[in-house]
């Protein structure tokens, strides 16, 4: 649930995920506005502005089973009937976004969500572009490999970030800019 003035957007998920608008504008009796049902889910919603909202969370087939980590945009301007603008999916792996929403980053200067992904080959911070109009397009990912694992990106100076990883043998902070978030980049992060 994120909340926007008098409006919550709202998600679930056991085989789809409905994201519904609710109007809390008399807050003793809320109202459902709208409703999409979509495959997959959204543990975190993150607001764009323009009636745009990030999800992230998971892929998922028409009977639940999960695919991969997913971003996905939606658009709030109708709030009788939201729209999917877009998707952006890394098969088989997940994010701990969904269960610490503190793990995303977002560079507005970039207009780029980056999100810390798991999967067979090790950890890796994954990099979104989201356009004006809600489209996304991978920006960039940045693998730590099997000997280590991503910590956490924070956001320093604008378009800057620095990620945390810990390794066997200690831990390492590593700065990237956002010229390391050109399309189709793949960086070992050390």
């Amino acid at each position: 649930v994120r909340w926007f003035g008098d409006v919550a957007p709202v998600v679930t998920f056991r085989q789809t995920d409905p994201l519904y608008t609710v109007d809390l504008s008399v807050p003793t009796a809320p109202r459902v506005l709208g409703e999409l049902k979509v495959p997959g889910y959204s543990a975190y919603l993150h607001p764009l502005g323009g009636g745009l909202i990030l999800g992230v969370g998971q892929d998922a087939d028409e009977t639940g089973r999960v695919r991969g980590a997913q971003m996905a945009t939606f658009d709030l301007s109708d709030l009788a009937a939201p729209t999917r603008v877009d998707t952006a999916v890394q098969p088989e792996s997940w994010t701990d976004v969904e269960g610490d929403s503190r793990l995303f980053t977002y560079l507005p200067d970039v207009r780029t969500a980056v999100v810390p992904i798991s999967d067979q080959a090790g950890s890796a911070l994954w990099a979104v572009r989201v356009e004006a109009d809600g489209s996304l397009s991978t920006a960039g990912r940045w693998d730590v490999g099997r000997d280590g694992w991503l910590v956490r990106a924070l956001p320093v100076a604008g378009q800057r970030l620095l990620a945390l990883t810990e390794h066997f043998g200690g831990a390492e902070v590593s700065l990237l800019s956002a010229a390391d978030l050109s399309e189709g980049a793949s960086t070992t992060l050390r």
